[in-house]
């Protein structure tokens, strides 16, 4: 029964028929399992069908769902029309699109008698008074169907509907078989191009390329290989690779690799590998695993790079480092030397210049020690300058960072150049301020000091003005004047070495050019910037920007100084110097400020004139002494034996950046030399507490 109609049989089966039909089944089968062309599979179809059934009308016909009718592919007693390929009706009343929708076969046993469906065109066109039409199925759809048809009514025989529908079967399956294998051999060709693809390019760029198995056993190196290394590719994959490591470098590298395939993790390591040429190279090999949907590895890939020339670039570099730092270290030690041994001569010129004044009275002599005054200290001003650049440029320099009360350094400034200000005619301002500022407190005042230095000896009309402006959490410090002004075009270079605009002649009296060199260096170190505004004849301001110390960090501070005792009235001086020339000059220059002065060579002298009886209003030592113990040292025992904290000075020639530190924790004050008269006559005899 097709379609719930009945069919009659068109006679008795023979076995000479039945042996046909299976014989067209058997022979389209073999021939459906070996063809992958799709019109010689049709035909041959055609053909099958023909010689089993021996019926005058066959069209294998493929739907075309976007014209909405079926091509055919192959005929049998059907000619193909004028107007081309021959196509069977594909409306809802055909027979062909009702066996693909139910994906059966349909038959229309009497064309001449009305019926729910209409003969196709071809069919009609024959003639035929009976015709089916059977599905070809595959993969779970319909791709076309087999039309066959007889002259008479009712004359299909129903063997031949059930053979047809198997070879049907057979087409389907030949032709879903046929698409899966183009599929296949489609991305068979995308995974060759791929694979030709990533050869060219791993055999093209000049590093060596390798691959290994799950298990990290190597299984392929380009042709780099053999040409970096002299081994071939067999002898890589044989386990030969870890032959040319160097010696010194093998075990490391076998253990990263090993460790990088246990856990799974990339490789990477520097190592030596023996060339063809038999010479020994840097190089850096990497590896990364491949993973797949799971995450498991299924593969590495890996490269080896030569990095020798980097490398001894590296080691290069390293190398002038070192060099650097050691040549940093002879700096600084040579500075701490220099300073020392110049600055001893220096500072007992100074002192006895400063007792020579006192003691001539003749206008003519003293007009001369004057100028020698001038020049000594010209050249001590030269003197610290360059020492000070060079440490900052060797960075010798270690900060101290405090709590700084900004109004105190302003005012030493004022003190020191308002005298210079006033002499020129010009108006010296500062502007007091209670900000207190996070910095290392003898650094930034010498920032401030070769600033102000500057606007006072370029200033020749109006005046000078410092002060500070408090914005949140910063404080600028402004350093104003009315000189000249700075072009734009050189606002940068005032700040290189022995670079003056307005003193092209070098004349003394113009300074040295290595203020702002110094400044520049420091505000880097300290990470205080240093702005600039100026404009041509009315003036230049410098800005220094600092952190600004809260409020309540300030209290704390204030507490702490309010806490220290008060200084003794007399004014002996304990002096520890052992240069003869130096104590002579310093014990001079003291008993001219009217104090009395004891003196001593060592800490063990001035300790055996403490334990004499001898109670000192202040100690001045000098920082380098005989004995293995310095100056801080000898003020420590002193300060013991006496029982009390004595105001303390330190006098040094030191450059290096330990010795402020920690005069500053032993709480005593710090003059380096050579130091001025009056400053040191005014600290022994009016001693502070608080340094």
């Amino acid at each position: 029964m097709l379609m719930g109609i009945p069919v009659r049989l068109g006679g008795d089966l023979t076995t000479s028929r039945e042996l046909t039909r299976q014989r067209a089944l058997a022979e389209f089968g073999t021939f459906a399992l070996r063809h992958a062309d799709a019109p010689d599979l049709f035909d041959e179809a055609v053909r099958q069908i023909a010689h089993a059934t021996q019926l005058p009308h066959i069209v294998i016909a493929l739907h075309r769902p976007e014209e909405g009718d079926f091509l055919a592919v192959a005929l049998e007693g059907v000619a193909k029309g004028p107007d081309g390929p021959v196509r069977l009706d594909g409306g809802p009343r055909s027979a062909a699109e009702r066996a693909r929708l139910t994906a059966q076969p349909v038959l229309i046993p009497d064309a001449r008698q009305p019926g729910d469906l209409d003969l196709s065109e071809p069919a009609r066109h024959a003639g035929h008074g009976t015709v089916a039409a059977v599905p070809i199925p595959k993969a779970g759809s319909v791709a076309g169907v087999i039309e066959i048809g007889a002259p008479d009514p009712r004359s299909l025989d129903i063997e031949d509907v059930y053979v047809v529908e198997a070879l049907a079967y057979m087409l389907g399956a030949a032709l879903a078989r046929m698409e899966a294998e183009a599929e296949r051999d489609a991305l068979l060709e995308v995974l060759r191009e791929r694979e030709r693809r990533y050869r060219f390019m791993a055999e093209s760029i000049p590093h060596i390329v390798w691959t290994a198995g799950a298990d990290g056993t190597v299984d392929y190196y380009n042709g780099r290989w053999t040409e970096y290394t002299g081994l071939s590719v067999a002898d890589g994959v044989a386990g030969k690779w870890s032959e040319i490591i160097h010696p010194d470098d093998q075990a490391a590298t076998v253990r990263a690799w090993t460790d990088a395939v246990t856990r799974a993790a990339p490789y990477e390591i520097e190592h030596r590998i023996r060339r063809a040429d038999g010479g020994w190279r840097w190089m850096l090999s990497r590896a990364w695993p491949l993973r797949n949907d799971k995450g498991a590895v299924v593969r590495w890939f890996g490269t080896a790079t030569d990095v020798d020339a980097e490398r001894q670039v590296r080691e290069a570099l390293l190398d002038a480092r070192d060099a650097a730092e050691r040549a940093n270290r002879a700096k600084s030690r040579f500075l701490a030397a220099a300073s020392h041994d110049l600055r001893q001569p220096l500072n007992a010129v100074t002192l006895l210049m400063g007792v020579l004044r006192s003691r001539i009275a003749d206008l003519e002599a003293l007009e001369i020690v004057e100028r020698i005054e001038g020049s000594l200290e010209a050249m001590i001003e030269l003197f610290e300058a360059l020492l000070d650049l060079s440490k900052l440029e060797s960075g010798a320099v270690s900060l101290d960072i405090r709590m700084v009360p900004l109004n105190a350094v302003l005012q030493r400034l004022e003190r020191d150049f308002a005298p210079a200000a006033a002499a020129k005619g010009l108006r010296f301002r500062m502007m007091p301020t209670s900000a207190w500022v996070a910095t290392d407190a003898t650094l930034l005042e010498r920032m401030l000091r070769n600033l102000v230095s500057n606007a006072v000896r370029y200033t020749e009309l109006g005046g000078v003005l410092i002060g500070a402006r408090v914005r949140d959490d910063i404080v600028h410090v402004e350093i104003v004047d009315t000189g000249p002004g700075i072009p734009p075009e050189h606002r940068d270079e005032i700040f290189d070495e022995f670079r003056q605009l307005h003193n092209e002649a070098r004349e003394r009296g113009g300074g040295h050019g290595l203020g702002l060199a110094i400044v520049r260096r420091a505000s880097a170190l300290l990470r205080h910037p240093v702005g600039l505004d100026s404009r041509l004849g009315h003036g230049s301001r410098f800005t220094v920007t600092l952190p600004r110390v809260p409020p309540d960090e300030i209290a704390v501070e204030r507490e702490k100084a309010m806490m220290a005792p008060c200084a003794p009235a007399e004014h002996t001086v304990l002096v520890i110097e052992d240069d003869s020339l130096v104590l002579t000059a310093t014990k001079l220059l003291l008993e001219q400020y009217g104090c009395a002065v004891v003196p001593a060579r060592t800490a063990t002298e001035a300790l055996e004139t403490v334990d004499g009886g001898l109670r000192p209003s202040a100690i001045l030592a000098d920082f380098r002494l005989p004995g293995g113990v310095d100056g801080l040292q000898a003020i420590a025992m002193l300060r013991a034996s006496l029982g009390r904290e004595v105001p303390a000075v330190l006098v040094t020639g030191d450059v290096t950046d330990q010795v402020e530190p920690r005069a500053r924790s032993q709480n005593v004050h710090l003059l380096r030399k050579p130091v001025k008269p009056e400053e040191l006559a005014g600290l022994v005899r009016n001693p502070r507490h608080d340094v």
